[in-house]
């Protein structure tokens, strides 16, 4: 069964082959001699066209065409018209540029001193806030109601330890239990 399907299958497509046809026409050597024929013509024309824009355009000089010269000078009068606007456009677009850089650089100054004033403010609440030390500051408050073994005074630490001054000059510190 499998091999009468391969060759039915094999047979359909030989003739397929046969019947369809490769190129039925090949290009005639008649039409490229027609489309170079045109191309002669096209260009022939062409020519001429030439040749009768170089009569009229003599003709018109000879003849010294008023009108031309005429439209010719309102053309560069016109083109010289349009120049003189753009470079004055420019120019207007160049001083807007310089204005607005001016107006960005007045908005930085002015930002710049705000935010100088604002530190200058800031420093002189900061010193305001500081004070100096006197030099009772620095002394250690003194307990009365107690005396050193030698009738020393007795000082107050910064963390509450009481301590005295021996002879030479150091802190001795008392401890907190009593004999």
């Amino acid at each position: 069964m499998k091999n009468s399907v391969a060759l039915l299958a094999f047979v359909l497509s030989v003739l397929v082959a046969f019947n369809s046809p490769a190129q039925d026409e090949k290009p005639k050597k008649e039409k490229a001699k027609k489309e170079a024929k045109a191309e002669k013509k096209e260009k022939k024309e062409a020519k001429e066209d030439k040749k009768e824009a170089k009569a009229d355009k003599k003709k018109a000089k000879d003849e010294g065409d008023k009108v031309a010269k005429k439209e010719a000078k309102e053309d560069k009068k016109a083109a010289k018209a349009d120049k003189a606007d753009a470079k004055a456009d420019k120019k207007e677009a160049k001083e807007d540029k310089k204005a607005a850089k001016a107006d960005d650089k007045a908005d930085k100054k002015a930002a710049k001193a705000d935010d100088k004033a604002m530190a200058k403010a800031d420093k002189k609440v900061a010193k305001a806030k500081e004070e100096k030390a006197s030099p009772a500051d620095y002394k250690a408050p003194v307990d009365r109601s107690q005396k050193g073994p030698n009738g020393e005074p007795v000082y107050t630490g910064p963390r509450g330890g009481k301590y005295y001054i021996n002879k030479n000059g150091n802190k001795t510190y008392l401890s907190s239990l009593r004999d």
